[in-house]
């Protein structure tokens, strides 16, 4: 119904891509419930891993979801972080291995017959907060960030031909993660080739772009938070239309950023 009418009632006719949580089981009512990441980890088994997530997909795309909001790729190392139980523990090797097995089986054999897009979280290096708090800053050296915490995301985009990246809430090296064009553009894109050969987008943790001017204090408004996002390399605003809307708007007008930048994000939505 949804679908019908975005592409019968709008103007553009453009269907949706529509996300739904899926980390230990698709999140909805009558779904089937599986162990929590952490305790499939300890399976060691990378098959039983890629079934599961298949299965996931199977339920997702039944009921007209597209892309899932998993797998948790963050390498914990400090079990105060309240998010230990989403991961695939504290081990680079393990949580490459699961995690690739995660995207392929969420991913299926292909994202137009049967899959669904996975979205490997939280980039990057955000299981190590200080403190082990929520949204804290990291401090990663950056041998460290490439051989422990980079690698389950290296090896999706390159191995699992992984479709989505979502940013992590923290700063890195004082850089909040949702205004770094060095890890989304340069790394992600440049170094690595996520989406050079396939469909590939970014998307903000939930009012992540927001978090520039209201948590993290490096943009003075929402227009210049949604500038700042969208140049790191930031495709998708989520949850929903904020800084992407009237602030973004208003800072073309202004001439803070480029049409093409815009264009640039809208084409890889589009190609998904």
């Amino acid at each position: 119904m949804i679908q019908r009418y975005l592409i019968e009632s709008t103007r553009l006719g453009i269907p949706a891509i529509i996300h739904e949580e899926c980390c230990a089981g698709f999140l909805a009512r009558g779904a089937t419930i599986f162990p929590q990441i952490l305790g499939v980890a300890s399976t060691w088994q990378s098959d039983l891993v890629e079934a599961m997530a298949r299965a996931i997909g199977r339920q997702m795309r039944a009921v007209g979801a597209h892309q899932g909001l998993s797998p948790v790729l963050d390498v914990v190392r400090d079990p105060r972080w309240g998010r230990v139980e989403e991961t695939f523990g504290e081990d680079p090797y393990l949580a490459t291995q699961l995690g690739t097995a995660y995207v392929r089986g969420l991913q299926g054999k292909s994202l137009a017959d049967d899959g669904i897009i996975a979205t490997a979280k939280h980039f990057a290096g955000y299981g190590v907060t200080e403190g082990g708090l929520n949204w804290a800053p990291t401090h990663i050296n950056p041998r460290e960030l490439r051989e422990v915490f980079l690698m389950p995301f290296e090896a999706a985009v390159r191995e699992a031909r992984l479709g989505s990246v979502m940013n992590g809430y923290h700063e890195l090296d004082g850089i909040p993660c949702a205004a770094n064009r060095a890890l989304f553009t340069d790394l992600l894109r440049g170094e690595w080739g996520f989406g050079s050969d396939r469909p590939g987008f970014v998307v903000s943790d939930y009012s992540a772009i927001d978090m520039l001017r209201a948590f993290h204090l490096v943009a003075p408004d929402k227009a210049a938070a949604a500038v700042e996002a969208l140049t790191a390399g930031i495709d998708i605003e989520l949850p929903q239309t904020d800084c992407y809307g009237q602030p973004l708007l208003d800072a073309i007008a202004a001439g803070w950023i480029s049409m093409e930048v815009v264009d640039q994000a809208v084409r890889r939505v589009l190609y998904a």
